[in-house]
């Protein structure tokens, strides 16, 4: 079997249908696990995603007629997860609209007379990061989402929302927690929200169109260190892409976010692997790094069918000035829990990093696509 699979996609198009929806930092290109999924995948195959993080790879599945699932330990990764890989029905796209309809109407009414009897939701840092006319409109957002019955039209309202908190909130920028006021005017965050909804029922309608909803769904907010959820010998593939070890906290990336729509913040902080706070505040070993993975790669293990095949994208790290060759450290414990090695293809970061933060592919570092075969 041919696995030499050219992973840099860098001119490509990697936001069609629903991979613009929502910042997520990271992501590898769709076209990769399309790639992998098309030549490599046996038909109505149940491919997993253990660090599923935005749903790229999930989309991708499905897109192609497969069965998917999704585990992260971000709460807001399984939400959007769920809302990207799962297509609406025309119903569910007419209630989003007629929600439309009645924000831009409220939105025209507070125009003239904004009320002052709206109670704000309460949340950590909120006189810090939010001026007080933006938290009136996304307490008012969220109390007519929480009036929708329909879990699918209330969850794409959230990530809507969601999509919009770093923009509408004093935080500098995704990338950068630093407070900086900008002075954001009455109404900005309702129209801010219109126009991110209005954009992503387009691609959400488009995707829909292309999805064969026979096929199934799952996704799990747990830990990938320890996967019995899922039932052994029951995953046809693996598409994966581990945290580049000490690169950023994950966590901190969508706190706010995760804040306005009361999903866990904690079990990502203290779960996430690879995390800068482990190696940074906590000071932990590299040799953490290398323990945590050999657990997940032993799932892994567990999970696939005998002779199933996992994609790694992975990159190497720094640790305590220690350059950590990962594909050498996997080459090296894989082996021993059962994998054979089909191939490893290994590219200069410094090239085409996937990581938003350009100095993180300094340093000789280089990312890898390692096939394993149990």
């Amino acid at each position: 079997m041919n696995f030499n699979i050219d992973f840099n996609f860098t001119n490509a198009n990697t936001t069609y249908l629903t991979h613009s929806l929502h910042p997520y930092p990271a992501k590898f290109p769709p076209q990769l696990p399309h790639t992998i999924i098309k030549n490599f995948a046996p038909e109505n195959a149940t491919i997993l995603d253990p660090f599923c993080g935005s749903g790229t790879t999930l989309v991708e599945a499905r897109l192609l007629g497969h069965n998917a699932i999704g585990v992260d330990v971000n709460a807001l990764s399984i939400l959007l997860s769920k809302v990207k890989a799962t297509p609406l029905t025309s119903q569910e796209q007419t209630l989003i609209k007629s929600f439309l309809e009645t924000l831009s109407t409220e939105n025209q009414n507070w125009k003239h007379t904004r009320p002052s009897s709206i109670v704000v939701k309460q949340i950590e840092g909120l006189d810090h990061w939010f001026q007080y006319n933006v938290a009136q409109e996304l307490t008012h957002i969220l109390n007519l989402i929480a009036q929708e019955k329909n879990q699918n039209v209330s969850n794409f309202l959230k990530i809507v929302l969601s999509s919009i908190i770093v923009r509408v909130s004093n935080q500098e920028s995704d990338t950068r927690l630093a407070a900086k006021n900008k002075n954001i005017p009455d109404n900005f965050t309702f129209e801010a929200f219109l126009s991110k909804a209005q954009e992503y029922l387009v691609r959400i309608t488009e995707y829909s169109n292309k999805v064969d909803n026979n096929n199934t769904l799952e996704l799990y907010n747990t830990d990938s260190r320890n996967l019995s959820i899922i039932d052994e010998n029951s995953i046809d593939m693996i598409i994966t892409s581990p945290p580049y070890a000490n690169t950023y906290d994950y966590y901190l990336y969508h706190k706010f976010r995760k804040r306005w729509l009361d999903l866990d913040v904690k079990f990502a902080q203290y779960n996430e692997i690879g995390s800068r706070r482990e190696y940074s505040s906590l000071k932990k070993p590299a040799s953490q790094w290398t323990d945590d993975l050999v657990k997940c790669f032993k799932e892994m293990y567990r999970l696939l069918k005998p002779n199933a095949l996992a994609f790694i994208v992975i990159g190497d790290s720094v640790i305590k000035k220690e350059l950590i060759k990962i594909d050498k450290v996997i080459s090296n414990f894989a082996p021993n829990l059962g994998f054979q090695i089909s191939n490893i293809i290994s590219s200069d970061l410094a090239k085409h990093s996937r990581i938003f933060n350009p100095s993180f592919a300094k340093k000789d570092k280089k990312e890898h696509l390692i096939i394993l075969k149990k």
